[in-house]
């Protein structure tokens, strides 16, 4: 090993990148501004419990060490978390809505040789202090306005609501592997696989057919229309009205806007809306966000909060 070299799933930045960075973090800053959020800066040290607590999809992927006085800490992983623990006790006066934006690198365990980097550029904007479909609209519209800062077009935004699959599981007595079976098989849109994993589980057949249902519930507004006729649960059909009142304020951006019912990835964290923004000439997302008011609480911070972040370095390849 090179002692001068990097450990594997690092990188140094130079020169013009460096420059372009910088140049799309002021962009991203001018539309944060212009719409009343705030900058932190949080530190890049946490105490590790900051991380291992609740439903956080991070807490397995910390890099944590030691202090002088042992106590365990860890490298900054989330900035949501951060931001939860600033406003709880640094900023506990704010009055809400708090709006706040961040920008800056997070850590996190992953296998280099998949070509993937431990240390990562997020840019985010969080909103907490009020839980309404505008708040969320607002969300997802400052992300769209980020986007078409840097010109970049073409972008599509897949959307779900938590409640919609939680509605329906709430009636299986399912133990937690059963249950991650069926996330598994909805979340890659297997109709047979999910149909023969429901009958092995003896599911009730109503519920059965409801979740069947959700495997073709994706596209515009039509999809949610046609999800009202096939789903019956309660709850879930209060996720849908809200996703069609969130289609109706966010009508300036129809035309990019998916429902997809099946995108169920990190359901356990969020408590509503979810979406991840999508280009064509990207293999993976862009970045994403959702309404988290359960990770707020196991925070400590009695705050309903909805968010987003984009990865600065996927940005980078569309500019």
């Amino acid at each position: 090993m090179n002692p001068l070299g990097l450990p594997p799933g690092f990188r140094d930045i130079l020169f013009d990148e460096a420059k372009t960075r910088r140049m799309v973090e002021g962009k991203l800053a001018g539309v944060f501004e212009q719409r009343g959020y705030r900058e932190v800066v949080p530190s890049a040290i946490e105490f590790v419990d900051l991380y291992t607590r609740g439903k956080q999809s991070v807490k397995d992927r910390v890099y944590r060490f030691l202090d002088r006085q042992d106590n365990l800490l860890a490298l900054r992983a989330d900035f949501t978390p951060a931001v939860a623990r600033i406003l709880s006790t640094r900023a506990s006066s704010v009055e809400p809505p708090v709006r706040v934006w961040y920008a800056g690198s997070v850590f996190r365990k992953v296998e280099p040789e998949q070509g993937r980097f431990s240390e990562i550029t997020q840019v985010g904007a969080e909103l907490l202090g009020t839980n309404s479909i505008s708040t969320d609209a607002e969300i997802i519209d400052t992300a769209m306005s980020c986007l078409s800062a840097l010109g970049i077009d073409a972008v599509q935004v897949h959307i779900n609501h938590a409640g919609v699959f939680r509605g329906i599981v709430e009636a299986m007595d399912l133990d937690k592997a059963a249950l991650l079976s069926v996330t598994s098989e909805l979340d890659r849109k297997d109709t047979r696989a999910l149909a023969t994993r429901l009958q092995e589980l003896e599911v009730p057949g109503d519920v059965q057919e409801q979740l069947r249902a959700l495997t073709g519930l994706i596209g515009g507004i039509e999809a949610l229309e046609t999800a009202q006729t096939k789903i019956r649960n309660e709850k879930s059909r209060e996720a849908l009205a809200d996703l069609e009142m969130l289609s109706t304020t966010l009508a300036a951006w129809k035309d990019v806007l998916c429902y997809d019912l099946t995108e169920i990835d990190e359901m356990e964290y969020y408590t509503g809306i979810m979406f991840k923004f999508f280009s064509p000439k990207l293999r993976t997302e862009l970045g994403g966000g959702g309404r988290y008011d359960g990770l707020m609480h196991d925070l400590g911070l009695r705050m309903p909060a909805v968010g987003f972040s984009f990865s600065l370095e996927s940005l980078l390849h569309l500019i």
